[in-house]
């Protein structure tokens, strides 16, 4: 569990505890103790490119931090079937072949983007040092049951002047977050009755319409006309975003007992609290939702998590330079112990990962706000080996 910064200095001080991992900083005490475990809960808000989570317990934020999930596999893996196409014209490969992969034809089989992206966030939940009690995952945004019969019990929804935030959410990603009128995007955009309420028009996806502000304001002046819905909704929505999730649902289940709400209820919930739209906060509103918990939002243990690859295949850069020919990829891979990704002390000052090695015998890193770009390894300690999880901490402002 998380303690005070002081006394985890004073535990270690008195060898009272060790430290087990630094970054987020862990230590283990030394000693068998009563073993009381206290609940921890994991908000996980799921995103393409961004996943936040936030883990509550004692009424506060204990860990929270955004997931940036790596966005070059699809790149890399086009990179080299064009590298293996452009052999095969020049005679360097072996002939096409269609029917020896077993592993891409078989059932139930995810796309490597995708599923590289659901195991990133196994992979973290998985390393946070907290004991972990139950997940709360949020599941698709919209619940397509009740699109078209609203369920507007209880003190959320009871507001007739009020659309039903499923409802709205669900019309505006049917419609790709534009306005179906005049086609503006990245505008206040919501969501209109066809056939009015004043005039018994339903609230069902059918009679809605995406508009931007500016054409809602007209078509209520009488300005502008509009007529006709759109259909053929629900199977696509179904389909585009339950893709990969249950493979990260049987992921997680395994770690702690799961739970799933959606994200219209996530959405609710945050404007309830009057919360800024962020991952991490988003995270924090799925793991208290169900509890209705009030928990202050704040960064005081907050990660930017990356993911740096351990290897890599590639042996020569793509293109040849001229007088030198083909170029290996990597030429140096270690110096004096020192590796590519090592985190190390330069100097006694700084902490810095090693980004590069130079072939003059230079630990280069990448450019930081005190101008430090490489370091003779003699001037470097080594404090952690290569990670392929890199938890970067953000500190308050």
């Amino acid at each position: 569990m998380g303690c005070k910064p002081a006394k985890a200095r004073h535990l270690l001080e008195a060898d009272k505890a060790h430290v087990v991992k630094r970054n987020p900083f862990t230590i283990q005490l030394n000693w068998d103790c009563e073993e009381h475990v206290q609940e921890v809960t994991v908000g996980i808000d799921k995103g393409s490119h961004k996943t936040g989570f936030c883990c509550i317990g004692n009424g506060k934020i204990l860990l929270s931090g955004i997931i940036n999930h790596r966005l070059d596999i699809k790149k890399k893996m086009d990179a080299r079937r064009g590298n293996r196409k452009q052999r095969r014209n020049r005679k360097w490969y072996r002939p096409c072949r269609f029917n020896n992969r077993a592993s891409s034809k078989r059932s139930g089989r995810l796309l490597p983007s995708i599923k590289a992206n659901v195991e990133e966030v196994f992979r973290v939940v998985k390393k946070i040092p907290l004991p972990i009690s139950n997940i709360i995952i949020e599941d698709v945004q919209i619940d397509i049951a009740r699109l078209n019969n609203p369920n507007l019990q209880g003190k959320d929804y009871q507001k007739s002047n009020r659309l039903d935030e499923n409802l709205r959410l669900a019309t505006l990603m049917r419609d790709n977050f534009k306005c179906t009128q005049c086609g503006a995007t990245k505008v206040r955009l919501e969501a209109h009755h066809i056939i009015p309420k004043s005039e018994n028009g339903k609230d069902m996806i059918d009679n809605m319409k995406t508009l931007c502000l500016n054409c809602h304001k007209k078509v209520h002046a009488g300005e502008i006309e509009i007529s006709g819905g759109v259909n053929g909704f629900k199977d696509r929505i179904a389909q585009r975003t339950m893709q990969g999730k249950n493979y990260l649902y049987a992921a997680l289940s395994e770690l702690a007992p799961l739970q799933k709400i959606f994200g219209y209820q996530t959405a609710e919930f945050r404007k309830q609290r009057d919360l800024p739209k962020d991952h991490d906060i988003d995270a924090l509103c799925i793991a208290t939702l169900l509890t209705g918990e009030i928990i202050d939002y704040d960064k005081d243990n907050f990660y930017d998590i990356r993911f740096r690859a351990s290897q890599t295949r590639r042996q020569y850069f793509d293109l040849p330079r001229k007088g030198k020919g083909r170029i290996k990829y990597q030429v140096n891979k270690e110096l004096d112990g020192f590796h590519k990704g090592d985190i190390v002390k330069v100097k006694g000052k700084w902490e810095r990962q090693i980004n590069t090695i130079t072939s003059d015998g230079y630990l280069g890193f990448s450019r930081m706000g005190e101008g430090l770009t490489c370091a003779a390894s003699k001037n470097c300690i080594l404090l952690e080996k290569a990670p392929t999880v890199i938890w970067g901490r953000i500190k308050k402002s």
